[in-house]
């Protein structure tokens, strides 16, 4: 982690959100921004991609499941969105950083002159001190144009931003060899070099009650890093103080890629930013 100059943190629903009550886990994420800040005094620079939108909008509707209709989820992450950028600028504040809020959706990351864009205001963001904070824009994404999950927009923001290391906080600690709450004998997968059928096999994990994403979007997701050059890794976030705990050699699964970011991006042309 230490080599990584640009760094993806992605941040699970289950992880920043209490799901019982729907209210912000405010000293995790205290910890969270703690670790962050510590990145920033080494001269690294930290994009958070965060889920929890629709979590902690949900209980206005009286119903802590997933039967929550379309409609009223997006009316839920309306509602949630502002209580959970609150929560992040509260914290940022409070060491002396702003906060950007970023919602894309898929046609912004597939649309390659919104994606050169979308990678300039990042790095102004950063420029000015402001984190950038990013969420899928779940208020006015329809079926057709919503990625589903933050796994994968995390990893298309690291393409986008051109991150060293995507590090994907979840409520497991890593990939295991099958499911560590079926088989308690499982084992945990500490690197992956290439996404065989195997190692897919092993994605069996179930999503949380609000999570969208599973292990299944999250080999997805290592896939589209890997592709572009960067290092991934899944690791239990929901501890305090998440990624001073990988730096300390918790359990996790790194994805190490092929190419380097250099690498790939020396072979890709770009149109410029209008």
């Amino acid at each position: 982690m230490l080599s990584a100059r640009r760094l993806i943190v992605k941040i699970g629903s289950a992880v920043v959100a209490d799901i019982e009550t729907g209210e912000v886990r405010g000293p995790w994420l205290e910890t969270l921004i703690e670790d962050v800040v510590r990145f920033f005094a080494r001269g690294q620079q930290v994009i958070i991609v965060t889920s929890g939108a629709v979590a902690l909008g949900s209980p206005h509707f009286k119903q802590l499941d997933r039967s929550l209709r379309n409609e009223q989820k997006q009316a839920a992450a309306a509602i949630g969105q502002i209580r959970l950028m609150l929560a992040y600028e509260q914290s940022l504040k409070r060491h002396g950083f702003g906060l950007g809020q970023v919602l894309l959706t898929s046609a912004d990351v597939d649309n390659q002159r919104c994606r050169l864009n979308a990678r300039s205001a990042l790095q102004q963001l950063l420029k000015v001190g402001a984190v950038p904070v990013i969420n899928e824009n779940d208020a006015t994404a329809t079926p057709e144009m919503c990625l589903g999950d933050n796994d994968r927009l995390a990893a298309r923001v690291a393409q986008i931003a051109k991150a060293d290391l995507l590090i994907l906080l979840s409520d497991v600690d890593g990939l295991f060899t099958e499911d560590p709450h079926d088989n308690p004998l499982a084992r945990i997968i500490p690197e992956v070099r290439c996404i065989t059928p195997e190692i897919e096999t092993m994605a069996g994990l179930s999503p949380g009650r609000y999570g969208s994403g599973g292990m299944v979007t999250k080999l997805m997701a290592a896939r589209i890093a890997m592709d572009a050059g960067c290092n991934v890794v899944i690791a239990k976030g929901n501890k305090s103080y998440p990624l001073a705990a990988i730096e300390n050699g918790a359990p996790s699964t790194w994805f190490i890629p092929l190419a380097t970011r250099q690498q790939h991006a020396e072979a890709v042309e770009e149109i410029p930013v209008v």
